[in-house]
């Protein structure tokens, strides 16, 4: 059973082990969202912690929780991650200066 305190269910349905999905903990997830007074602010930060990791299998699937919870989680969620704060980490996944920036850390 998978429908864990927030921190704990996000890291079971984005490990990086994980061989495909895990749907009952994603769907975990979006539940304990929908019932906690702040798990939209609480997730929309845990979220972006893992989107921004270095694993990319890790951070595939933290898009594929977003996505979700968008679908899943309501109005509240979805005022969450479209305000600025969330939007910017997310196009700083995608940056080139930040890109850039990281490649050249790992040449170094």
């Amino acid at each position: 059973m998978c429908c864990t305190p927030e921190p704990a269910g996000l890291l079971l349905a984005t490990d990086p082990s994980n061989r495909q999905e895990d749907w009952e903990c994603i769907t975990g997830f979006c539940d304990q969202i929908n019932k906690e007074l702040e798990g939209p602010q609480i997730a929309a930060r845990l979220l972006v912690h893992k989107v921004h990791s270095p694993q990319e299998w890790e951070a595939l699937q933290a898009l594929m929780v977003l996505e979700a919870c968008m679908k899943n989680c309501g109005q509240r969620f979805q005022n969450e991650v479209g305000k600025f704060r969330f939007l910017n980490e997310l196009i700083k996944v995608i940056s080139p200066k930040v890109s850039t920036l990281n490649t050249f850390n790992d040449l170094s």
